[in-house]
């Protein structure tokens, strides 16, 4: 495979997040990373100094693209229940090719975290907490929509997402997509109840 001679730090990371995303950190080698990347040693050295270094740039590129643009679309609508089972159940609905991604790469990440250095940490608690922000902003659409809630509407935030993160690994290890979406529904009844009329 031919190197490239120009450096598009989208499309290395790109690369590098599918690699990392379907193999976890520690069975990705460097071999792999610079088969993948189409980097030289020396360039992959140099832009991101080591493993550890691309995978915490891999893990902000996830954050700040994908898990915010599935927030943006799904946590911030009009319609605040449906967006929260969607974004439930769309995250471990895909294509057998890309099996891995059942299982978003935060939850993949929080994995391995004892082997990551404190910024990756940083980094997977931080993406925990915008889950959990977003959330609990639905929660107060559908508060003002007659839902009725437990009052501490960030213990609500927090169980949601919990129930994210238990979602993405049991995808991981037994993707049955209407199993999960059973348990979806089952939850989101027991967590959040419409007011009777």
């Amino acid at each position: 495979m031919g190197r490239h001679s120009t450096f598009d730090k989208e499309t290395v990371l790109k690369s590098a997040l599918a690699l990392f995303w379907s193999r976890g950190f520690t069975a990705t080698s460097l071999r792999q990373l610079e088969e993948v990347t189409e980097l030289h040693p020396g360039s992959l050295y140099h832009h991101f100094k080591n493993k550890e270094g691309l995978y915490l740039n891999v893990l902000k590129y996830y954050l700040e693209h994908d898990m915010h643009t599935r927030i943006n679309r799904y946590l911030t609508g009009d319609s605040p229940l449906d967006g929260i089972r969607r974004f439930l159940t769309t995250s471990y609905r895909h294509h057998q090719e890309e099996h891995y991604r059942n299982c978003c790469f935060l939850a993949c990440s929080s994995v391995e975290l004892h082997l990551l250095p404190q910024e990756a940490r940083n980094l997977v608690n931080q993406g925990v907490t915008d889950i959990q922000s977003a959330f609990e902003k639905q929660l107060s659409q559908l508060a003002d929509k007659g839902y009725r809630l437990p009052k501490d509407s960030s213990e609500t935030a927090r169980q949601l997402a919990c129930l994210f993160l238990g979602l993405q690994l049991f995808a991981r290890i037994k993707p049955n997509q209407h199993q999960l979406d059973t348990m979806v529904k089952t939850s989101l009844q027991q967590i959040l109840m419409p007011v009777d009329h």
